[in-house]
């Protein structure tokens, strides 16, 4: 079995760690606190403790799913890759300029899409890139 190597292993780390600590409670993270808590698809924050309960864990296991593919280099997962290399900055940015009455600034915005950007995109070219590893 090809293994892959420590840079997806890096970037994988982001999947996973979300997935585990983020998304599977975001109905308590709602219950908690509904103005911080909450899942977010497509820029649209979900309210009440039972969408967040439903689409949660759906969203999780979706990101289980996408880690295990990267962590041994499946080929099915360079689409997902790709699609989660776009859904990233389009659901931070849309979230952003729906939610918020005053904006983040500009510098902000670049300096945290930079960051957040790092994981999903940086594994979409590398998987692109190593192509031919995937099994």
């Amino acid at each position: 079995m090809k293994r892959s190597s420590w840079m997806v292993h890096y970037c994988d780390d982001g999947a996973v760690r979300r997935a585990r600590l983020s998304d599977f409670t975001k109905s308590l993270q709602f219950a908690n606190d509904p103005a911080v808590g909450g899942l977010v698809m497509f820029g649209h924050k979900f309210r009440g403790v039972a969408h967040n309960l439903m689409l949660g864990p759906i969203f999780g296991i979706i990101l289980l799913i996408y880690a295990y593919g990267i962590w041994n280099l499946r080929a099915w997962v360079l689409p997902l890759a790709i699609v989660y290399a776009f859904y990233v900055p389009y659901n931070l940015v849309l979230f952003w300029f729906t939610h918020f009455d005053s904006h983040p600034s500009i510098s902000f915005i670049v300096g945290y899409l930079a960051i957040a950007l790092v994981g999903s995109i940086g594994t979409a070219i590398y998987l692109a890139y190593h192509r031919e590893r995937l099994a």
